[in-house]
């Protein structure tokens, strides 16, 4: 304020530059001050710079809107920068703040004395002046607005009005002038509604002062609103009172004015007998006043409302009446106007010829009075009259004349009317691009002359021709423009018309939903004004609507309704057309004689009206009709007059119109040879005639139909001529479509070259007319052929163009739907099924909008194929059926077939051959039936490969032979070469070669003779293989190198050209090529050939689902090419390059796994599962830099064991080749690589592994049905559940695999060492050792491989050693070499991108992608997409209750498992999710944001999925939601205890499934699925323990705990509390399980090695625990403490975590003992302090309470530091202790608000930045720190203390500048600072979100 007094001071001296400088100084400090941006303005304006006056006074506004100074200051500004307009505003409105305000009013004055408007404002003020008027400020701010109105500056005019309306005034009839004014003011803006209001109000005000003149005057002004917006019933309501009030005041002129308007709105309403009373009332006034104009005025009224009513008798009686007193009048004009009138009347009546005479009569007085625009009028009604008679000769000449009389008088709206005139005359000719070049000139001069109307009647012509085009498109355009005039001007009867034209150019467009919303507004709107015309069409265009989308039904009630209608108004043209709708709706309804009635009706009202067009129509439609019900009689009775109305067509136009329109008709139809006969008719009386534009449409229209009847060669003939005409007559739109037919011909022909040139040419053309819809037709069409021609990028890119063109195209759905189509059957083509997908779905939504049922069905069949090539099988089918639900409502059995065919080669894919066997025996019954020799050919070869897969292979032989017959008997020979092949296979399968190679031979020789290269190729692969298989290696390799040759070698290195059959049989040929070369020892060339086909494997499958089932087949064979090239690479000693391909094939195997388990291949890419093929890739050394410890990395491959050893930045440093025959394993028959379907040839060692899990007891032979009994009795004696034994079982219930865990066999270690001999003692030298007994040697990651998972390697260890492999090393597993790469931390990741919402989107599926949403009702529960969840979340599931249909699977409730979940979740501190309330809806929700998951459930290994509650509530539970401990327990009978058994719901209500666990994205760090589980029948294998792991790694988990059998619930109790203990003091999971499995084992009751050697921890070796925020709360607490404890007690745990650091030191070097003090000698060193108990305890020191007298209390140092917290901690106390005293209580301080705890740290880290940057020349330094932190308490001691002080800041006021000497400043004080924040607040991360004004810092002094 200070500031603000001395510039006041300097301004009132007269220093206005000083002043200036002052207030901004004081601005600076306050920006909030609108005093000091007033005065500053007022400074800037006395200087002259009126422009930063300008700014302030408008800041100043903003500030204080209401101060009526600011508004002065503003005018002033604006005044001396000429801106009067504004000026007079501001001053004005300033005014309206403060009446009493005599400088705003001399402002006002002053202003427009100066302005423009003075000339007519200044007499006015002068007489002001004279009656003391002129400091009136109502009077002087009325007039101004008034002065402005006038002027035209209407907005202006407002503003002052309005200001005038808020000073007010005493006067009532001063207030009714002004809201007079500001109503017209309004209504010129068009602000309507605002405009009614101050009429309503000038109203009311006159009737306070009961002033009739004032009331007339605003009910006329009202009255004349409502009539021009259409508001006819309030129109007549206010001119009725008007007209009541001049009866009153006896004013005749008043009362005929008020008749006048008020007839007016009764017209209007089609009240035609009210208004014609109140004009026969207005003509007897007009009588009694003399007045000739008036009686004219109502002879014309009355005449036209006659007209309107239909009367035109009596019409022409008053147009008599009018000319007879004209006449005696002697009154030219008006005799003339009667003539007109007369002459329209006639017109009207059709009397054409008496019209022309009256016109003529016209035409006379026009001469004798020399009136050239009588004249024009005269010849403009006799062209019309002309026109409508058919003499177009003569009407254009007429209007030529109107046209030059026009253009010599200068009437140009009379030019717009004759322009409009001869255009109707040209279209009506056919010749519609002069009727356009007429309609845009008559555009030209309606917006030349500003006639809206006019304008818009253009534009409707306009889109009246692009109609005839058939571009509705550019019609819609037109029309929309004509709608906006409608509405502007207010014409609601325009309005309905033209959104019926609209409605119908979008039924054109097959634009459905458009169309209808149009059309009902169009009804309701003409319903509303009552225009009985205009509602007939609405209802007509409505019943033509609903009759195209076939609702019959709903169209009647419309038509029948505008029948009545059209036949009250005489309509004649409409009621044809609605009879002619009336019979389509009852003919479609098979009611065929209520048709012959309405078309009848409309032949004969047509035949009334002379409309050729309509009697047409309604004759097609009669024959059609009669010969439907029999009666040929009466069918050839109109057929002979359909031929006598072409002769009577006398010009030649017509009579080609005639034949081209029944042409097309018949065409649509499907009557081709009829059509073909018409347009021989067209073509000959076009030639007659020498019509060019008749003839192109005649050969167009042949080529057509015989193209549609597939006479390719005649089509392409025709289309030729066409172009020929096309061409000489200049017609480029003619041309382009020429050209694409003639494409279409040569596509059909198989001539793709010539096609796509004929589209090109098309296309070129289409752009050089600029016409979108030719141009996405060419698009599309280029890009069909080109995709015929497997060009398959350029007919994507040309389908990407049509798709781009058609967008722009917005109304037209149809372009649009197609060109969809079109882009998604490229997409399949190239193998982007999720683009395909994507476009097929829009496709699909389009066609339902437009209500095309063909397109519809097209579409779901594109889905199904789609979804098919992504692997979601379950999908496709269900598009598939969908379809399939069309076909047989449409009755369509071709389509039906089709479908059948799909359904059954997805239920082939999907595993269910039955139902597929159903599918292909329909399809073979509806073949036959159609006689459809190719479909019926297909069916029995589907079938045939169904009991194939069955193991049928006689079935199959017998229907393959099927296949044959029949192909050979039609001489399908490409069918009979499939046969063949496929009997062939069948021969191989039963063993039966010689006949096998018989059919291989034959299968040749047939793809000879037909030049089939290909299947040649298969036929020469097939062959190869059955020679390797008999051991003739060589002649398999002549054999295949013939087949490659056919393939094509050009193709070996890309699959961009080829098919993806080519890409598959060339997989196969090197595949077999590379197997022939290993087995004779060419190592070199076995290379060569493998390595060629591992990308094609690849590339097939990325593509699976779009193959057959043979194509699956084939990709059984990939796994064997990985191991046969590993081997090959081994022999080669390409060590290096096996380990990648090693990796390649374990990633190729699970995700193999999981399609199997219904996951979409999509979602395997997704979450990146589905990686490519890049060979030569630095993944190796990638994972090498990053790993710290050794790797051992298995793979199994050929009855060999390859073992990698890999030390962290050594990469390989042993490897060994172990062949598993030396070691007594029994070695696979070779000839099993051949059989495409050999898993005892992929898994050797499953044996093995058998033989060691029945050493364990967790695996046992068969039992005996009594042994069994006995081993279930002793069970349930010793009070163990029977569930609680093992895991899994290869055999049935009946058998038991259960275990008597407190009497254990003794363990049998044999298998033990064995395993160890095989899988470790080999690289035992090479293993780090323990630097002293009894020490753990430290991490040791595993990479298994195949049943290598179900191997214990914890348990191994060699004979005569004392450790087992977990005692020596911490022992970790990874999937993949790849997987120990680490990833970016969770807080980077994006929140559930992939949530569960994706998967519900598709027809029966559960685990589908995301982009299909829309399309069908979810079918699984969702969860919503969210954050990151804070690390204090874990969930903890456990004995969920079960549905009957779970019990059935032999799961059973879990009561044991309570114990042990209720345990964790008190280590945890959370709640447990048990019985019902373990749901799966609620799971999948605290899934998405849990830190930790914990299954304690039934696990389903065989399909991969975790057993829950049913989500929604099953009638029959028993129990509560949630139970306690101790609840449930095993006394009760089964089904009654906890996790009782529900009725039955479906499987995904209550199964977890891998595929939605991949569809999320989890941020747990740890997933433990417990040890105490139920057995199942299906044995665990290795895939499927690793679909489970791997779909929770890929989905985010960052370690998975999993048990390889089931044990005890009080093992896994045990197990699981150990486990979990150490997790929460902070050490990472493999030292929590190595610690957990010796807990176990030391205890003697559960030492046997099945209690805890079944454990696997798969992923990274986590911290669960982070303790950062709780040693960062302990620290805030110590720094409460008075600052002399404060620092004794920081300097006591500094000393503290120095000595557990050297006892760390120790135990690394080998020193095995504990390390302790006692807790009394730390206390008398700190004191009374709080808070460091919790500060040791976050960084793993123990508290041991006392126990005895004579043990003290003591504290266990801390034996790791995994969680890092401890290193962390040292920094942390060592800056704390490095900060001056003073800053520590600053800090204390501080510590209460978190909230600011980001902005200090930005601050300091800026402060340290600036000092210690290189380019930091200067002496002092400033930051900018966020003003609601500085003003914290000790913010301000904390910053001094470090030498900043605070200056004025030249950001806003929420910023405060710091400001520092850089020597003063301790740079390393500034560190200790800094870390200091992050010691009291925790890590950056965890800290509390800064302000969201804190993120818009712009300074350079932070960070």
């Amino acid at each position: 304020m200070d500031e603000g007094l001395a510039s006041r001071g300097a301004q009132s001296e007269g220093d206005f530059q000083q002043a200036i400088e002052r207030f901004t100084e004081a601005i600076t400090l306050n920006r909030n001050d609108h005093v000091l941006f007033s005065n500053r303005s007022y400074a800037y304006a006395k200087m002259g710079r009126f422009i930063e006056a300008l700014e302030d006074a408008k800041r100043c506004q903003e500030l204080k809107p209401d101060w009526s100074k600011a508004y002065y200051r503003l005018g002033v500004a604006q005044l001396g920068l000429g801106q009067f307009e504004d000026a007079i505003v501001a001053f004005a409105e300033g005014l309206a703040a403060d009446p009493k305000q005599a400088p705003m009013l001399n402002g006002l004055t002053e202003t427009m004395l100066k302005s423009p408007f003075r000339a007519n404002f200044q007499p006015k003020l002068e007489r002001f002046e004279a009656f003391k008027l002129d400091k009136n400020p109502f009077i002087i701010a009325s007039v101004v607005g008034q002065e402005l109105q006038s002027a035209n500056h209407l907005e202006a005019a407002v503003k002052v009005l309005e200001a005038a309306r808020d000073i007010g005034t005493d006067s009532l009839k001063l207030e009714a002038s002004l809201m007079q004014a500001l109503g017209r003011a309004h209504w010129a803006l068009g602000n309507r509604e605002k405009a009614l209001e101050y009429m309503e109000r000038d109203l009311k005000i006159n009737e306070t002062l009961q002033d009739s003149a004032g009331q007339c005057r605003a009910l006329d002004n009202l009255g004349v609103a409502f009539f021009t917006m259409g508001r006819h019933k309030d129109a007549i309501q206010r001119h009725s009172t008007q007209c009541n009030l001049a009866y009153a005041m006896q004013e005749p002129l008043e009362i005929i004015n008020a008749l006048t308007h008020l007839g007016n709105a009764f017209e209007k309403t089609g009240d035609h007998a009210q208004a014609l009373k109140t004009y026969k009332e207005s003509l007897k006034f007009a009588k009694e006043q003399g007045s000739n104009d008036l009686i004219f005025q109502a002879y014309v009224n009355l005449g036209n409302t006659f007209i309107s009513s239909g009367e035109v008798e009596k019409a022409m009686t008053i147009h008599h009446h009018h000319l007879t007193y004209a006449k005696e009048t002697k009154d030219k004009g008006e005799e003339a106007e009667a003539y007109a009138l007369l002459g329209h009347a006639c017109f009207i009546k059709s009397n054409f010829e008496q019209s022309i005479m009256f016109y003529q009569q016209l035409l006379s007085v026009a001469v004798q009075t020399s009136d050239m625009k009588l004249k024009a009028r005269a010849y403009a009604g006799m062209g019309q009259a002309n026109r409508s008679m058919g003499n177009l000769f003569h009407a254009q000449s007429c209007h030529e004349q109107q046209l030059k009389l026009c253009k010599d008088t200068g009437d140009e709206l009379g030019q717009i009317d004759s322009l409009t005139q001869l255009g109707h005359i040209h279209k009506s000719s056919g010749k519609l691009s002069a009727a356009m070049q007429q309609y845009n000139e008559s555009l030209e001069l309606a917006q030349k002359v500003k006639s809206r109307e006019a304008e818009g009647m253009a534009y409707a012509n306009l889109g009246s021709c692009y109609v005839s085009l058939g571009n509705f498109r550019e019609a819609v355009n037109f029309y929309q423009r004509e709608l906006a005039i409608s509405r502007e001007t207010g014409n609601t009867a325009s309005e309905s018309s033209t959104l019926g034209h609209i409605g119908m150019a979008y039924l054109a467009l097959e634009n459905m939903e458009l169309a209808i919303q149009h059309l009902l507004k169009s009804l309701e709107l003409a319903q509303r004004v009552q225009q009985k015309g205009v509602e007939c069409q609405a209802l007509s265009n409505l019943g033509l609507y609903y009759t195209s989308s076939r609702g019959y039904e709903e169209a009647m009630p419309y038509l029948e309704k505008a029948l009545r209608l059209a036949q009250e108004l005489k309509e004649h043209s409409i009621e044809s057309k609605v009879c002619h709708s009336l019979g389509v709706c009852h003919e479609a309804l098979r009611n065929y004689q209520q048709a012959i009635q309405y078309y009848q009706h409309d032949f004969l009202v047509a035949k009334e009206t002379q409309d050729r067009e309509g009697m047409t129509k309604a004759c097609e439609k009669l024959i059609q009709a009669n010969n439907e019900v029999g009666d040929r009689e009466q069918a050839d009775v109109y057929q002979k007059k359909l031929l006598n109305i072409a002769e009577e067509i006398q010009n030649t136009s017509g009579k080609c119109s005639f034949w081209n329109q029944v042409a097309e008709d018949l065409l649509h139809s499907g009557d081709y040879d009829r059509a073909i006969e018409f347009y021989q008719n067209l073509l000959k009386e076009a030639k007659k005639e020498q019509h060019q534009s008749f003839e192109g449409l005649a050969y167009s229209g042949l080529g057509n139909a015989y193209l549609a009847r597939g006479d390719y060669e005649h089509s392409l003939s025709y289309h030729q001529r066409d172009l020929q005409v096309r061409k000489v007559a200049g017609d480029l739109m003619g041309e382009s479509n020429a050209y694409a037919n003639m494409g279409a011909a040569q596509n059909s022909l198989g001539f793709h070259q010539q096609a796509v040139d004929c589209y090109e040419r098309s296309l070129a053309l289409a752009k050089q007319l600029n016409n979108p819809t030719l141009i996405t037709k060419a698009y599309g069409c280029l890009g069909i052929v080109l995709r015929n021609m497997k060009s398959f990028q350029k007919a994507l890119t040309n389908h990407k163009l049509q798709l781009q063109t058609a967008l722009q195209l917005k109304e037209s759905l149809l372009e649009q739907a197609n060109a969809y189509a079109n882009l998604g059957d490229s997409y399949e083509a190239v193998g982007d099924y999720l683009q395909s997908a994507h476009n097929h779905e829009q496709h699909l939504i389009l066609s339902r909008k437009i209500q095309n049922v063909a397109m519809e069905m097209r579409a779901l069949s594109s889905l199904g194929r789609a979804h098919r090539g992504l692997g979601n099988l379950t999908a496709a089918k269900s598009f598939f059926e969908e379809q399939l639900k069309m076909a047989l409502s449409q009755g369509d059995e071709y389509i039906e077939a089709e479908c059948y065919a799909d359904i059954g080669g997805m239920h082939m894919l999907l595993g269910d051959y039955h139902s597929a066997l159903e599918a292909y025996t329909r399809q073979l019954q509806l073949a036959r039936s159609l006689e459809d020799v190719f479909s019926e050919a297909l069916a029995a070869c589907g079938m045939g490969e169904v009991h194939a897969r069955l193991g049928n292979t006689r079935e199959a032989l017998d229907y393959h032979k099927l296949d044959l017959q029949i192909c050979s008997s039609k001489g399908l020979q490409d069918g009979e070469a499939r046969a063949y092949g496929n009997v062939a296979d069948s021969y191989e399968s039963i063993g039966d070669y010689k006949l096998a190679i018989g059919s291989r031979e034959k299968q040749l020789h047939t793809a000879e003779m037909i030049g089939d290269n290909f299947t040649m190729a298969l036929a020469f692969t097939g062959l190869g293989k059955i020679y390797i298989k008999l051991g003739e290696h060589h002649h398999a390799l002549t054999l295949l190198k013939q087949a490659l040759a056919l393939v094509g070698e050009q193709n070996a290195s890309t699959t961009d050209q080829q098919t993806q059959a080519e890409i598959e049989v060339e997989a196969k040929i090197r595949f077999f090529l590379g197997q022939a070369h290993y087995y004779l020892d060419h190592f070199d060339y076995a290379l060569a050939s493998l390595q060629k086909a591992l990308p094609l494997f690849e590339h097939m499958r990325q593509n699976v689902g779009s193959y057959d089932h043979g194509t699956k087949h084939t990709l059984e064979l990939h796994a064997i090419l990985f191991q046969t090239l590993v081997n090959t690479l081994v022999r080669l000693k390409k060590v290096e390059e096996a380990l990648e391909i090693a990796e390649l094939e374990r990633n190729r195997a699970i995700t193999d796994a999981l399609v199997e388990r219904g996951v979409g291949r999509q979602s395997l890419k997704d979450c990146g599962l589905l990686r490519q093929y890049i060979p030569q890739s630095s993944w190796i050394q990638d994972a090498i830099n990053s790993i710290h410890c050794p790797v051992l990395y298995f793979a199994i491959a050929l009855n060999h064991i390859f073992v990698w050893l890999i030390h962290p930045h050594s990469g390989i440093v042993q490897f060994q080749r172990l062949d598993m025959t030396d070691f007594g394993i029994p070695s696979s028959d070779a000839s099993s690589v051949f059989s495409e379907n050999s898993s005892t040839y992929t898994q050797p060692l499953t044996d093995t592994v058998t033989s060691l899990r029945e050493a364990l007891g967790v695996e046992h032979r068969r039992q005996s049905l009594k042994s069994l009994n006995s081993a279930i009795s002793d069970d349930l004696d010793s009070g163990e559940d029977l569930e609680m034994t093992s895991l899994n079982s290869s055999y049935s219930r009946a058998e038991s695999t259960g275990v008597n865990h407190k009497n254990p066999r003794p363990l049998n270690l044999l298998p033990v060492h064995e395993l160890y001999d095989l899988l470790i003692r080999p690289l035992e030298c090479a293993l780090p050792q323990p630097k002293s007994p009894g020490n753990v040697a430290g991490q040791l990651i595993i990479v298994p491989d195949k049943d290598l998972y179900l191997v214990p390697f914890g348990l191994l260890k060699g004979e005569g050693m004392t450790e087992h492999l977990y005692q020596r090393f911490h022992v970790q597993f990874y999937p993949s070499l790849q997987s120990v790469v680490p990833r970016s931390p969770k807080h980077t990741l994006t929140p559930n991108s992939r949530s569960f919402t994706s998967l519900s989107g598709l027809p029966g599926s559960e685990q589908q992608d995301r982009f299909m949403g829309p399309l069908s009702p979810a079918t699984s529960p969702t969860i919503p997409s969210r954050a990151y969840p804070s690390p204090s979340s874990h969930l903890i599931v456990g004995n969920p209750a079960l549905p009957i249909s779970a019990v059935e699977c032999e799961w059973q409730p879990l009561t044991g498992a309570e114990k042990e979940i209720h345990l964790i979740s008190e280590l945890l501190g959370v709640k447990p999710l048990t019985g019902k309330a373990a749901s799966k809806e609620k799971v999948l929700q605290k899934m998405a944001d849990s830190l930790s998951i914990h299954f304690a459930t039934n696990i389903s290994w065989s399909s991969s999925n975790i057993v829950l509650a049913p989500s929604k509530d099953v009638p029959g539970s028993h129990g509560d939601d949630e139970r306690g401990v101790g609840e449930g327990s095993s006394s009760g009978r089964r089904g009654e205890a906890d996790g009782a058994i529900n009725s039955m719901p479906e499987p995904g209500e209550y199964l977890l499934s891998v595929g939605e666990i991949l569809s999320m994205k989890l941020p747990a760090k740890l997933v433990v699925l417990s040890g105490c589980h139920r057995r199942e029948v299906t044995r665990l294998t290795s895939k499927s323990l690793m679909c489970m792991v791997q779909a929770l790694l890929a989905s985010g988990v960052e370690c998975v705990l999993v048990p390889l059998w089931p044990a005890t619930f009080q093992a896994s109790r045990l197990m699981m509390n150990a486990f979990y203990s150490s997790l929460v003091i902070g050490s990472k999971t493999s030292r929590a399980l190595s610690y957990a499995m010796q807990v176990v084992h030391d205890n003697s009751k559960y030492s046997h090695p099945s209690n805890w050697a079944g454990y696997f921890l798969i992923g990274r070796d986590v911290v669960l625990m982070d303790r950062g925020k709780d040693l960062a709360k302990s620290i805030r607490c110590i720094l409460q403490s008075p600052l002399d404890y404060l620092i004794a007690a920081l300097k006591t745990l500094q000393a503290m975590i120095v000595s557990a650091l050297k006892h760390l030191t120790q135990l690394q070097n080998g020193a095995v003992e504990p390390k302790y003090t006692a807790r009394q000698n730390i206390e008398s060193k700190i004191g009374t302090v709080h808070g460091w108990e919790e500060l040791l305890s976050c960084i793993g020191f123990h508290f041991i309470s006392q126990l005895k007298k004579d043990v003290p209390a003591t504290i266990v140092f801390p034996e790791h530091d995994d969680s890092g917290l401890f290193r962390k901690c040292q920094k942390h106390l060592e800056a704390l202790l490095g900060l001056p005293p003073p800053c520590l209580k600053a800090l204390a301080s501080l510590s209460k608000s978190p909230s600011i705890a980001r902005c200090l740290l930005a601050t300091l880290r800026g402060a340290r930045a600036r000092i210690e940057s290189p380019d930091n020349t200067l002496s002092v330094i400033q930051v900018d720190i966020e003003r609601e932190a500085w003003d914290t308490t000790g913010c301000l001691e904390l910053f001094r203390r470090l030498q900043f002080e605070a200056v004025p800041s030249t950001l806003s006021a929420q910023w405060i500048t710091l400001s520092a000497q850089v020597g003063k400043v301790d740079t390393k004080v500034l560190h200790f600072a800094s870390t200091s924040i992050v010691a009291v607040f925790g890590p950056e991360e965890l800290m509390e979100p800064a302000p969201r004004k804190a993120q818009q810092m712009k300074t350079s002094g932070t960070l």
